[in-house]
């Protein structure tokens, strides 16, 4: 709950100083969005200690091989990382680029997960000789 409440906190007093910025000095406001969605974000990150220690053991005992629990993180990290860039671009008003990052996103996932789709292939090839 205190998480929420501090990151909420951070993106009231940033969106604030932004609108602030943006009448007096323009040339700072990119910065200040920036900063505070990169300040945002490692603060996010930081929190996710305990949850990530969690799921290692989760996967470790499970005895699922973890290469494709990894492909799932890098999938998640790569949607984040679009998203926020997306709507940065959106909120500095480039509409375009913002489409472009979130599709670039998507093809990189599906990239990603390519070993997972030959086995989920190679799954189905065996069921239907059997």
């Amino acid at each position: 709950m205190n998480e929420i409440i501090t990151v909420a906190g951070i993106g009231i007093i940033s969106t604030g100083l932004i609108i602030i910025l943006k009448q007096y000095r323009p040339e700072f406001a990119f910065g200040t969005l920036l900063a505070s969605g990169i300040i945002i974000l490692l603060y996010i990150v930081s929190c996710l200690d305990r949850t990530v220690d969690y799921i290692v053991d989760i996967i470790s005992v499970s005895g699922i091989d973890h290469k494709k629990f990894m492909i799932l993180f890098q999938s998640i990290g790569i949607i984040i990382l679009s998203e926020i860039s997306a709507e940065i671009c959106s909120d500095c008003g480039q509409g375009s680029v913002s489409s472009k990052i979130i599709l670039a996103g998507k093809a990189i996932v599906l990239m990603n997960a390519m070993p997972l789709y030959s086995e989920i292939i190679d799954i189905i090839k065996n069921l239907l000789n059997v």
